[in-house]
């Protein structure tokens, strides 16, 4: 059971470990963002990689639960429509609540997240072909392209950049994703 002291270092490292990546994020400044000092870092957690494998497991687990929960969910959809607009919405809105901890999976590959990586890629491909049969459609390679686009507005939305219009561009490329699929 992890403790609210261990928990701000675990705020506080992936803040930091996706800000400046695992090699810049020097324990004394996770442990000022997590309010203590960095020998109560060590008493924790023994070592920065101990901390970083931490954040990545814990945040992964999470991460993968919160996409079983509201994106691969067991329900019969209508129609294409229904089915990708329910999966596109619902995995932007996962990939935002979790932002931190998927982008630092996209910049950090490491044998912690290669493998839940491959299962992600593998699940959607999966998930969509469930719910799409029959097509002439690369399944995981469709999942990958929607990852990809649901990352670059939610990396322009939580930055605040405001490059596009975050509902009006979801909503295109739902209906651009629904044409390409029949």
């Amino acid at each position: 059971m992890i403790d609210d002291t261990e928990q701000k270092f675990l705020d506080a490292a992936l803040k930091l470990f996706t800000k400046v990546g695992y090699t810049d994020a020097t324990t004394i400044a996770i442990a000022d963002e997590a309010g203590f000092s960095d020998k109560t870092l060590f008493r924790k957690f023994k070592t920065k990689k101990n901390l970083y494998n931490l954040v990545l497991t814990r945040n992964a687990e999470k991460y993968k639960q919160e996409l079983d929960e509201f994106v691969f969910v067991d329900k019969k959809f209508d129609n294409h429509h229904d089915f990708l607009d329910n999966y596109i919405r619902n995995l932007a809105k996962v990939n935002l609540d979790n932002f931190e901890y998927v982008n630092l999976s996209h910049h950090e590959m490491n044998e912690i997240l290669e493998p839940i990586m491959k299962n992600a890629v593998d699940s959607m491909g999966e998930y969509i072909e469930k719910n799409i049969p029959n097509q002439k459609i690369d399944y995981k390679i469709l999942g990958l392209s929607i990852s990809a686009f649901v990352h670059t507005i939610n990396t322009d939305k939580y930055h605040g950049c405001n490059c596009i219009n975050y509902e009006e561009a979801l909503e295109k490329f739902i209906n651009n994703t629904i044409r390409c699929t029949y």
